[in-house]
């Protein structure tokens, strides 16, 4: 599979509104979300990458509330083949502080990279009730024959000082979300599925969310066990059957303040909602969110302020949320574009920064009809959407 094969494209869909006027002659003032909503609001730029950092990916907040980037630089492949670039960026960790200042937060040693394929690809982070933060390494581009991980970088003083495996046994590990002293990472794509000849039905993607807890990850690696004919690891809490459209599973996972957990399918653009009994076992995925107008759910996050789930909607250029209804509005959402003014170019992940939401956007395209983004250009961009 070729590099810029990468699935992460955020929407942005813009609905019209209008609010009710509190006087026959004066309208009411809108609040920044129903402005957001209406279209009014427009993201807005607040870093551009340096040229290193071509493929940006997952996000969070620190406790200081800098923003912690991944930068896997997936696009090198693509770059080099396009004479844009001659050498290829490594990986790293970067650092967007409160004034959104970019800097480099984690440089990858070779001790850091896979054994086998020399190589690392830092997708979605989370800090853990540790202190330390946890990181999805996919390997999926490099070799498909479980080879991803889950890394942890270990803190001092607010700074990484290492990083070391806790988790081997994915393929695709990409999600992650902490409820308590349990991690949950959504594995895109459990099983291979079997190729088929040109023109006969595809067979249906399996995918799922595995649980794990600090304490295991702290006694030593985790070994996954493959699945193979639904015989998992006792570890899967949900498991998905999804269209192999593009052969990308469960991608972004949230925790709800009931302790929920909501999973994005990237390429049916549904999101499944589990819950969890006294004893914390699993409930049955139910469909919780489907809607025309999302095509695509890659990253998610749920916001306590409002008690909603955002989407990044890759493949329309977009971002919508989602009440605990599971109804689906389009917060924004614009055509192709560089991304030079703040305008969504292939969003992948989006990030709740106190009244605002960073949304990054990743601009790996791929041949697709359905993906709004047609090519990778500079600038490569973080942008922001006022909230309220």
């Amino acid at each position: 599979m070729k590099t810029r094969s990468i699935v992460a494209v955020i929407i942005a869909l813009a609905i019209a509104g209008c609010t009710q006027n509190s006087e026959p002659d004066k309208p009411q003032q809108q609040t920044e979300s129903e402005k957001a909503a209406a279209g009014a609001v427009k993201p807005k730029l607040i870093v551009t990458l340096p040229d290193n950092a071509n493929t940006p990916d997952g996000c969070t907040l620190d406790a200081q509330g800098n923003i912690i980037l991944s930068i896997p630089n997936f696009n090198n492949g693509a770059l080099i083949e396009q004479g844009v670039i001659t050498e290829a960026s490594p990986a790293y960790m970067a650092k967007i502080d409160k004034d959104n200042k970019f800097s480099t937060w984690y440089e990858f040693t070779d001790e850091d990279l896979h054994p086998d394929t020399k190589k690392v690809g830092p997708m979605d982070c989370a800090f853990g009730p540790d202190g330390n933060l946890y990181l999805a390494d996919n390997q999926l581009f490099n070799d498909g024959a479980h080879k991803s991980r889950i890394l942890r970088f270990n803190m001092k003083d607010g700074k990484p000082v290492d990083c070391d495996v806790v988790v081997e046994g994915f393929i695709c590990s990409n999600g992650m979300a902490w409820k308590g002293d349990k991690l949950y990472v959504s594995e895109t794509i459990l099983v291979h599925p079997e190729k088929v000849e040109e023109g006969q039905p595809k067979p249906k993607l399996i995918s799922g969310v595995y649980e794990f807890t600090l304490a295991e990850m702290t006694s030593g690696v985790v070994k996954l066990k493959p699945y193979a004919d639904g015989d998992a690891d006792p570890r899967l809490v949900a498991e998905y059957e999804t269209s192999n459209n593009t052969g990308f599973g469960a991608d972004g996972v949230a925790i709800d303040g009931e302790g929920n957990m909501y999973c994005g399918i990237f390429e049916d653009g549904i999101i499944y909602k589990t819950t969890f009994d006294a004893d914390g076992k699993p409930s049955k995925p139910i469909l919780f969110a489907q809607d025309p107008a999302m095509a695509c759910c890659d990253g998610i996050i749920w916001r306590e302020e409002d008690n909603k789930i955002y989407n990044t909607d890759m493949l329309n250029n977009g971002v919508e949320t989602i009440d605990m209804d599971g109804k689906v509005t389009v917060l924004h959402k614009n055509g192709d574009t560089d991304g030079a003014d703040g305008s969504l170019d292939q969003p992948c992940e989006v990030l709740a920064r106190g009244n605002e939401l960073i949304v990054i956007s990743m601009d790996m395209p791929w041949e697709s009809d359905t993906l709004t983004n047609t090519k990778i250009d500079k600038p490569y961009t973080v942008s922001a959407i006022a909230l309220e």
